[in-house]
């Protein structure tokens, strides 16, 4: 038996888990297994708290039951979740959403300074034990200030990673997708292809959707300019990752900084082999601070859910 009474099922340890949830609903740790000990984990519950590595869909909606009311993912993205499952079994789905932005836009401005200025490919230099001296052209790199950042999502994150490059003194371009105001001192543009013609760095913050799902196809990756750096702290299938690595190699783009990937936690070898290549395993939000706002953010919004 996983609960005595109908509760707050949570598919992992998350830090700053309270032992008493929203509406008085006791936390039970589902204690990891295969997708049939989750099905059978999930009967008899008011609400879940998954990750993203936990796919929510009608199968899971039905062990669940009748008696399930919300579902929260520890994540800002829902596309590991049937979000229209859900609203046919009217059951409500919330996030994450902006605990988050912070830690992620600082691990993205990370790696664009680890791939412009070759950091890693020093520190491995160095760890290596080889001789050297200092040589005026040595790991030679590029510079963030007075270079254009092309800023692809101006969601939360985005825009806090637009406010951080204009503090690099770099000039920030972004694609309106939607009508809204843009930050201080952004250029929009109009269209993908024209902002990546002007993006010296591209950084990409757009959830993953049908929308987006390879939006950042080979056509998009070849407009941007020779020598171009992509970073993606998104979802990796938003970018063509097959062409990603065909451009890198062939030289057309200068480096390349990845948190996520297409087919996680597969990493292609010719991405782990490259020097060209900064990559992180998915740990965009991983601050103390960011990980217990993100806890407490989804089990406030689970209590509001619940509450109507």
């Amino acid at each position: 038996m996983y609960v005595v009474e109908p509760g707050l099922l949570v598919t992992a340890d998350l830090p700053g888990l309270p032992a008493v949830g929203p509406a008085g609903l006791v936390p039970v740790r589902w204690p990891g297994g295969d997708r049939d000990s989750l099905l059978r984990a999930a009967a008899g519950h008011t609400a879940l708290l998954v990750t993203a590595n936990e796919p929510v869909d009608a199968a899971l909606l039905r062990a669940a039951g009748d008696g399930l009311r919300v579902v929260g993912t520890y994540s800002t993205g829902v596309d590991h979740i049937d979000v229209a499952a859900c609203e046919r079994a009217e059951v409500r789905v919330v996030t994450a959403a902006g605990a988050l932005a912070a830690a992620v836009a600082e691990h993205t401005i990370g790696l664009l300074l680890c791939s412009a200025r070759r950091i890693v490919e020093a520190d491995r230099f160095v760890r290596s034990g080889a001789a050297w001296r200092w040589e005026a052209d040595a790991f030679l790199g590029a510079q963030l200030s007075g270079r254009r950042l092309g800023v692809l999502g101006l969601g939360d994150i985005g825009r806090e990673v637009a406010r951080r490059a204009q503090a690099f003194g770099m000039e920030v371009h972004a694609l309106q997708r939607r009508p809204g105001v843009l930050p201080p001192g952004v250029t929009a543009h109009a269209t993908l292809a024209g902002l990546m013609r002007v993006s010296d760095f591209l950084t990409i913050h757009v959830p993953l959707s049908p929308e987006t799902e390879r939006m950042v196809d080979r056509p998009m990756l070849a407009a941007l300019p020779p020598g171009a750096v992509v970073v993606n702290t998104s979802r990796g299938r938003v970018v063509d990752q097959s062409a990603l690595i065909e451009l890198l190699d062939s030289g057309h783009l200068g480096g390349v900084a990845l948190d996520v990937f297409e087919d996680e936690p597969y990493v292609p070898a010719e991405l782990r082999s490259s020097p060209r290549t900064v990559l992180t395993p998915h740990i965009g939000s991983a601050t103390v601070a960011a990980r217990q706002s993100m806890t407490a953010a989804v089990l406030r919004r689970i209590g509001q859910a619940l509450d109507g």
